[in-house]
């Protein structure tokens, strides 16, 4: 498939084999397109430029970031990297942590997460926009299937978090608070997104550091 066709097909998961995803996805071309390849089948997404999409988002790394550094719990965060399993799967998260014991286990230099070689992050967020109804349906799946322990979606639009813990047997159950992140509430995070709206940052993080004390 033509690297150009993609830009009519945004958004939509189309059924391609592994090597004419991986063809176009490490394409130059690419470089500014989000990549998911789940059952056979790719997917393309343009990053954000918003300003909406990317001030939640940063709301969401700089809070994520705070809680954490109180706490003292160990953290690595990455902002749009390419997880990749040879032949099987890949997704790109707006934001994904490695938490605990793991935080240091992506060494400098790497470009794509090889999950034959290094393990699945601990929590994987998607700040949806225009994106919605597939990050809590088939990207939902995606990272089900896998395993992800903890899913978090960023309603841009209603300012709301839909959060998932996956068990180790791949059930999944609806949280309000963190287990990755033990002892954050969402409902804080989604209170910091609201003042977002008409306060700037330093004043939203000043409340969080209140909230996590």
């Amino acid at each position: 498939m033509p690297l150009l066709q993609t830009k009519a097909l945004l958004d939509s998961w189309i059924a391609v084999t592994w090597e004419e995803f991986v063809n176009i996805a490490d394409a130059p071309d690419s470089t500014k397109l989000k990549s998911y390849y789940y059952n056979g089948k790719m997917r393309f997404e343009n990053m954000s430029t918003g300003s909406d999409h990317s001030k939640d988002h940063m709301t969401i790394i700089l809070s994520v970031g705070l809680f954490a550094a109180l706490r003292n719990i160990p953290i690595n965060g990455h902002d749009c990297c390419s997880y990749r399993k040879k032949g099987a799967t890949e997704f790109q998260p707006d934001a994904s942590y490695y938490i605990g014991d793991k935080a240091d286990v992506i060494p400098w230099g790497t470009r794509i997460f090889d999950l034959e070689q290094y393990p699945l992050p601990d929590l994987v967020i998607e700040i949806s926009d225009t994106s919605i109804s597939d990050d809590l349906g088939t990207k939902r799946l995606q990272y089900e299937e896998l395993g992800i322990s903890e899913y978090w979606i960023v309603n841009v639009q209603t300012m709301q978090i839909f959060a998932f813990t996956i068990g180790i047997d791949g059930s999944t159950r609806r949280i309000r608070e963190s287990l990755v992140l033990v002892g954050l509430k969402l409902e804080i995070l989604e209170q910091a997104i609201q003042r977002s709206r008409q306060e700037n940052q330093s004043a939203t993080t000043a409340w969080l550091m209140e909230q996590f004390r």
